[in-house]
Parts: structure tokens; sequence; C-alpha cells
């Protein structure tokens, strides 16, 4: 694991421990609020030590970047702030630097406020963000209309989760997207509600929902 820093905050990226020569494909993960209350980077479903595997096993580089305070200041501060966004741009450039990176091939992944985030940055950066996948997001911040290259953008949302419900959040956010003319691939979760429930706010397996499906589009874009 390679820890990077700036001015006190801190990413991880992990490189899969075999590779063929070619230039890796690239994925952010973006962790949700209550970083350090509700959940901490080494334990639980946010653990940064975790990714390494994942790393190996879909043969990623994986950055795992952590907000300056409890979620990040895009979202907190009503999008007027941006210095966390500007150590994920320094961070994916540091990686740039010092791995081989498919240019082509670099995606966000994020759960609940992450998830808002990669969104958000997709929509507005599709030259850079292949795809952005997004679990229980609440929203995406004023997306532009889709142009060529356009990111896809794979959602799920749990069709019990009280924190942002389906019907009042998740669908919306759906159709907003499609209306602006992205290719959304949306799944519903369904069972057993509560936080962690199959059809709750942090859905499991989340970490890989769509990592095959993205993996699968290659290189390039259509």
């Amino acid at each position: 694991m390679i820890h990077i820093e700036r001015d006190g905050q801190s990413a991880w990226l992990h490189i899969p421990r075999t590779q063929s020569g070619a230039p890796l494909p690239l994925l952010t993960v973006l962790h949700g609020a209550g970083k350090d209350s509700m959940w901490t980077l080494k334990e639980g479903t946010m653990s940064v030590d975790d990714w390494a595997a994942r790393a190996d096993a879909h043969g990623v580089a994986i950055l795992y970047p952590a907000a300056r305070g409890s979620t990040w200041d895009y979202i907190s501060s009503r999008r007027k702030h941006n210095k966390d966004i500007e150590f994920i741009q320094h961070a994916i450039n540091t990686v740039r630097r010092m791995v081989p990176i498919d240019d082509q091939r670099i995606a966000l992944l994020g759960l609940s406020d992450g998830g808002s985030l990669a969104l958000s940055l997709a929509s507005h950066n599709p030259s850079v963000f292949q795809a952005a996948m997004s679990i229980s997001a609440g929203f995406c911040a004023e997306p532009p209309r889709a142009v060529a290259p356009s990111p896809k953008m794979f959602i799920k949302h749990g069709s019990a989760d009280d924190m942002f419900p389906l019907a009042r959040v998740g669908i919306p956010l759906r159709d907003q997207l499609v209306g602006l003319g992205y290719d959304v691939e949306h799944r519903v979760g369904r069972g057993e509600g509560g936080m962690f429930g199959p059809a709750g706010h942090v859905p499991p397996g989340w970490h890989e929902e769509f990592l095959p499906a993205w993996l699968a589009m290659g290189s390039g874009r259509d």
C-alpha cells in the first residue's frame, strides 16, 4: 500500500501484486459520511486495507482518498468549497505519475455521500472518468447534459433505504440522469431493510456491485 499525503490529507493506493505490464485501470473509491464517528478507515465496511485484495482480484489500481472532515466538503458546504476535490485531483495525478494507468479506464465508486460525489464528479468531468458507480446516492450536483465522451452511470438504491428513500430520491435521480442523456444502469436492492440489509442504505457487497460491468466496458469510449 502506497500512502499519498498533502497538507495533512491522505489517500492510499493499492496496486495488484501481479501485473501484465499493460497500463492499469484506476478506480477511485469515495467513502460515505460519518468518518471517525459512525465508522473508521481501518475497520468495517470502509476499511482501506480490504481494497488490496480487490486490487489483486480485479487487476486494477485502487485509490482510496479520505475527506478532510467527516464527509466531503463539496457536500457539507452546499458545494461552495472544493478542497477535497482538489485533493482527489492531486491524488489521481500523483498515481498517474507513479504507475502506468490507462487514461481511458478511470472510474469512481462511491457509497452514500461518496456516491453523490462520484456522480457529480463524473458528470462534470466526462473526459476524465469512464464511469461512475454509485450506491445509495442522495443527488448529482447540477449535472450537465451528456455529451461524448459520456461516462456510464451505474446506480443502485435499496427499496427500503430509510436515509435516501427509493421513491423520493433514487428514482428521481435515475430519471434526471436518463433525461439528460446519460447511459444509466439502475438496480434496486430488494429484501430485508435496515441500514445494512440487502434493501437498506449499505447493501452487502456494495464494494463490487458494478466492478465486473465497468471492467467489461474495455478501453476507449463508445
